[in-house]
């Protein structure tokens, strides 16, 4: 998958990494430990989805610089099944 570890276990340990960055945030703000943590287990969710949109965007950017390939097949085939159909 590109180069892409997507294991649950990677999103678990990054949605651990998030959390504790927002709860010391939250503590540095002046919060005590018992409203920081299930607000900090909360926020992590979004956080971290946030950060998901912008990694796949990041990624799409990236895939746009190698040249697509169409897989348009034109209308030879089309117009081959209509003059078929039309003949009865």
């Amino acid at each position: 998958m590109n180069g892409h570890n997507h294991s649950g276990k990677s999103h678990l340990i990054g949605m651990i990494v998030i959390g504790v960055v927002i709860l010391g945030g939250l503590l540095v703000a002046g919060r005590s430990i018992g409203e920081a943590l299930p607000l900090a287990a909360v926020l992590a969710c979004p956080v971290m989805m946030i950060g998901m949109m912008f990694m796949m965007m990041r990624s799409k950017n990236k895939n746009t610089d190698t040249p697509q390939v169409s897989h348009d097949h034109g209308d030879a085939g089309s117009d081959a099944t209509a003059k078929t159909t039309t003949k009865a």
